[in-house]
């Protein structure tokens, strides 16, 4: 019988507290995807000033035989300087190639590079195979083509 006289004592929340705390409740989760998509925006719109093309895709090399296998005419069609890391910009066939020299560390915008590659399994550099290149900059900008070897 305790147990029903206590039950009976304890009050619930009025239904103008509970409106009240829904209502901030709402707020603060607003808020909060606010903030968290305003961040994304800021970070995705920052990035809109870097933007490179592959112009094109040179094989001076014979394919299969070490050498020169490929130039690549990468120009800076962005609004901003981008950064190249050597060894670390340049895939052909979806593996990293050892860059030959010639890779600038900055592009300016406008500016063409010639990337020089030695490429990095010869044996798939046959001719009539399609190659994919794809040069990345550090700031994670890419442009990507996929060619014929002659």
């Amino acid at each position: 019988m305790n147990f029903r006289k206590i039950r009976k004592n304890i009050k619930a929340i009025s239904p103008i507290i509970s409106v009240l705390l829904m209502i901030a409740i709402a707020v603060v989760a607003s808020l909060v995807v606010y903030a968290w998509v305003m961040g994304y925006i800021g970070y995705q719109t920052g990035k809109t000033g870097d933007s490179v093309v592959i112009q094109s895709v040179t094989f001076t090399g014979t394919p299969g035989t070490s050498g020169t296998v490929n130039l690549v005419y990468l120009q800076n069609v962005g609004s901003t300087t981008i950064k190249l890391q050597a060894g670390q910009c340049l895939y052909v066939g979806g593996a990293l190639d050892t860059l030959a020299g010639g890779t600038p560390a900055t592009l300016a915008p406008g500016a063409t590079a010639v990337i020089t590659a030695t490429p990095a399994q010869q044996t798939a550099w046959t001719s009539g195979t399609e190659l994919t290149i794809k040069v990345t900059t550090v700031g994670g900008t890419y442009s990507q083509v996929t060619e014929e070897v002659p």
